[in-house]
């Protein structure tokens, strides 16, 4: 008989704590309040330390967020040490299965709101963050290096090297652009004069795999006797390690490969056209948080009518002097392994070795 008595009391005291709890204070709203001003006008990050900034979210790429402020200038940090992001303005936000949302971005208590949109996100599912198409520039970063070496006096020695490296970055491909040139002249004889260019088009399928549906590489050294090389291909890339500190990835593909020699002896072909197929790994380490590593290698299966199977790599340090400018350090090999004879008869060595310094100021 006093089952139902028990059973109001058990509702009527559920009711109480559910009340009491409701009307705990939110200690993250009020902080919020008191932090958040002109959030129309400026971004605001939360570290999971508590610290507050202020300015503009530039994009998530590759677990690093790129965030700018007025008094700290640009800031790098790792994803995982970020726990709220309020912003107003409109971006482009990739997660792991493929979908692709527009709007403003709400990330709060390891959960992604974008938008007006009722769906929430896992933050550990957050692959990318870009700007939306009316912020198309900020998709965009150049960086652009420059080294010399001069020498007078009994011997003159000029040594000059140039490089730029172009990224455009959204939520679900990216845009790669490199070049590289070097030119060395000793008592006004020129004894290095090349150039090598190439460009990458990505999409994503996933945070891991990616399909390349173009990709470019000119080449030029007149030392190797090559006086134009243009290589047109496809492929697929994989995302062996992707963490904060270390990222490695592979891709390969079939290519178009056409060779213009410099030099050749009478009756020989000036050029060569042919088919391909290339393999390249790229690896970068984050050795300090103002020292970074890299190591590129590519492999290019090819006729021996052409030059024969061609290998690149370069490795290198950046090191931060300011938020802005870097030292760069490269060691670059490139090897051919069967070099056109020159009209003389004479065959280039197979291998060049070069070691560059240079500036670089990203703009």
């Amino acid at each position: 008989m006093h089952y139902p008595l028990c059973l109001l009391a058990l509702l009527i005291s559920t009711s109480n704590n559910a009340n009491t709890t409701s009307s705990l204070p939110d200690t993250l709203l009020e902080e919020r309040q008191v932090v958040i001003k002109q959030a129309d006008k400026y971004d605001w990050l939360r570290l999971n330390s508590g610290e507050w900034l202020k300015g503009e979210l530039k994009s998530l790429y590759d677990k690093k967020v790129e965030f700018e402020s007025d008094i700290l200038d640009t800031l790098i940090i790792d994803q995982e040490d970020i726990y709220m992001v309020i912003s107003g303005r409109s971006h482009s936000v990739r997660f792991n299965d493929g979908t692709v949302q527009q709007g403003s971005l709400n990330i709060s208590g390891g959960y992604v709101v974008v938008g007006n949109s009722p769906s929430q996100y896992r933050y550990q599912d957050l692959v990318s963050i870009a700007p939306s198409a009316e912020d198309e520039l900020s998709a965009w970063s150049i960086k652009v290096g420059v080294g010399a070496n001069l020498s007078r006096g009994n011997t003159e020695q000029t040594e000059l090297s140039a490089s730029v490296d172009i990224k455009r970055r959204t939520a679900s491909n990216r845009l790669l652009i490199t070049a590289l040139a070097d030119r060395t002249a000793n008592d006004d004889k020129v004894t290095e004069n090349n150039v090598r260019a190439n460009g990458t088009f990505d999409w994503f399928y996933t945070s891991s795999l990616y399909f390349r549906p173009v990709f470019f590489e000119y080449y030029r050294d007149p030392f190797q006797n090559i006086d134009n090389k243009y290589t047109l291909g496809a492929g697929f890339g994989y995302y062996l390690i992707d963490t904060d500190k270390l990222e490695w990835d592979i891709g390969a593909g079939p290519a178009y490969q056409r060779t213009e020699f410099s030099d050749v002896a009478a009756g020989q072909d000036t050029s060569n056209s042919s088919t391909s197929f290339y393999f390249e790994s790229n690896l970068d380490y984050e050795w300090r948080t103002n020292v970074d590593l890299k190591f590129d290698y590519r492999f290019t299966f090819a006729e021996n009518a052409s030059g024969g199977n061609a290998q690149h790599a370069l490795a290198g340090a950046s090191i931060d002097i300011t938020n802005d400018i870097d030292l760069d350090l490269s060691l670059v090999w490139d090897h051919l392994a069967s070099p056109v004879a020159n009209a003389d008869g004479s065959i280039p060595k197979q291998d060049d070795y070069k070691m560059i310094v240079s500036l670089g100021v990203e703009l």
